[in-house]
């Protein structure tokens, strides 16, 4: 496309919005009429001429004049194909068809206009472009008004889900709470029971004066004594249960904190085992609890920790169940429990000789909803939400199995929270005006 060259037919009279003046040579208009004045003048000085002397010239003339007549009317078909050309175009762009257009050539006025329609054509397109890109836009805050609101509908429903399993948790676990709890407190009673036969038989002997008396009432103190120390062992262990219990209770607010790992992996161990036996009656494993003396406080939540380790404990012994139906007597359930410290972190290692899981199994037991179990008594979100926790201490759960033989889950966590992720920028920083 031709531009408009700098001083190029710029008079004081120049009206024409393409740059070129009304008597230019190069409108096609003014040469049209420059060629007909021409053949005019010839063919008025022909006859003449041939009038005055009749001269041979009176006969060149006129083929002279012809053949200017026939560049005229070269240039009157060229300039109105050109034309039409043009009006067809703007008929098109008129119509939205922007694709089509004239290629300008020449130097004249219509190569101006054609050049003009170019520039509006161009125009038009970038118009159109950003009409596109503005109902873009809108249709994508839009779409992220809907996103956000979905995203907060999941957030809710999240929260609901995870009350949900943390429920059928501590169901599940109550059962085996309310077990454990019946032997201390039958413990306690019992103990209270003889302490007062002990006062009731040693009331009498406080009164005699003898020596013999007062050893026999020596050796029922030394009795009641220890029942209350008895008393006071069962007491802990019953206010121990309680603690494990409220430890899963509290959800996932308590916030990172020094925490004795150790201590809280042979509570939340013994707590899933139980649970397991209270549902399958007659099942016990060989639990052994290898914890590594090295460790010291871990600092963690061990609200979310101690939900990972019943959890899988669980799993381990519901496993180990199934396959003791299955196995008959030849078959001893065995759990490993251990901890370890790596240098950054601990390991926890759950591994049991259960029925194993299989490829296909591994690679969609971390899914929601996921299970292999009655549904009855599970949610399929288990661990599910153990990964999950994994994950936001900042570490992950490594899970190895021999279908038929065994599973070792292995939850590695850092010792401490892990570093807060910077937010993106999402628009360029103000550097002042």
């Amino acid at each position: 496309m031709t531009g408009h060259r700098p001083g190029a037919d710029q008079s004081p009279d120049s009206n024409d919005p393409f740059g070129v003046s009304k008597f230019s040579p190069r409108r096609n208009t003014v040469q049209i009429t420059l060629c007909l004045a021409l053949i005019l003048g010839l063919l008025a000085w022909t006859t003449i001429h041939a009038a005055l002397t009749g001269s041979p010239t009176a006969t060149l003339v006129p083929a002279a004049a012809l053949a200017v007549a026939l560049v005229m009317i070269i240039i009157l078909v060229r300039v109105s194909i050109r034309t039409v050309q043009g009006e067809i175009w703007i008929r098109r762009m008129g119509m939205g068809d922007l694709e089509y257009r004239v290629e300008p050539t020449g130097n004249d006025e219509i190569t101006k206009a054609l050049e003009a329609l170019e520039t509006l054509r161009q125009s038009s397109l970038r118009a159109i472009q950003l009409d596109q890109v503005r109902l873009l836009s809108q249709e994508l805050q839009e779409k992220n008004v809907e996103l956000e609101s979905t995203l907060e509908t999941l957030r809710k429903t999240q929260d609901r889900i995870i009350s949900q399993q943390k429920l059928a948790e501590l169901g599940e676990l109550s059962a085996g709470v309310a077990h454990e709890m019946r032997n201390p407190l039958q413990f306690i009673k019992n103990f209270s029971i003889s302490s007062d036969l002990l006062i009731r038989e040693l009331e009498p002997l406080l009164e005699q004066p003898d020596e013999a008396s007062r050893e026999e009432a020596r050796e029922l103190i030394q009795e009641i004594s220890e029942n209350l120390e008895r008393v006071n062992h069962h007491s802990e262990r019953a206010n121990g249960i309680v603690s494990g219990m409220l430890t899963l209770d509290r959800g996932s607010g308590g916030g990172f904190r020094p925490v004795d790992l150790n201590q809280l992996a042979a509570e939340q161990t013994n707590r899933g085992h139980q649970a397991v036996q209270v549902h399958e009656p007659g099942f016990s494993a060989r639990v052994t609890m290898e914890a590594d003396p090295d460790l010291g406080e871990i600092t963690l939540v061990p609200e979310d920790v101690a939900r990972v380790i019943a959890n899988l404990v669980t799993n381990a012994c519901q496993a180990m169940a199934e396959k003791a139906r299955g196995a008959g007597g030849d078959y001893t359930p065995e759990l490993l429990v251990r901890t370890s410290g790596t240098g950054d972190g601990v390991t926890i290692t759950v591994l049991d000789n259960g029925p194993g899981v299989t490829p296909e199994i591994e690679q969609k037991m971390f899914n929601p909803f996921f299970t292999t179990r009655d549904t009855g008594r599970n949610t399929g979100l288990g661990l599910s939400l153990a990964h999950d926790i994994a994950r936001e201490h900042g570490g992950d759960i490594e899970v190895r199995s021999e279908p038929g033989e065994y599973t070792e889950m292995r939850v590695f966590l850092p010792d401490g929270p892990p570093p807060q992720r910077e937010p993106a920028l999402t628009e360029p920083a103000d550097t002042g005006p």
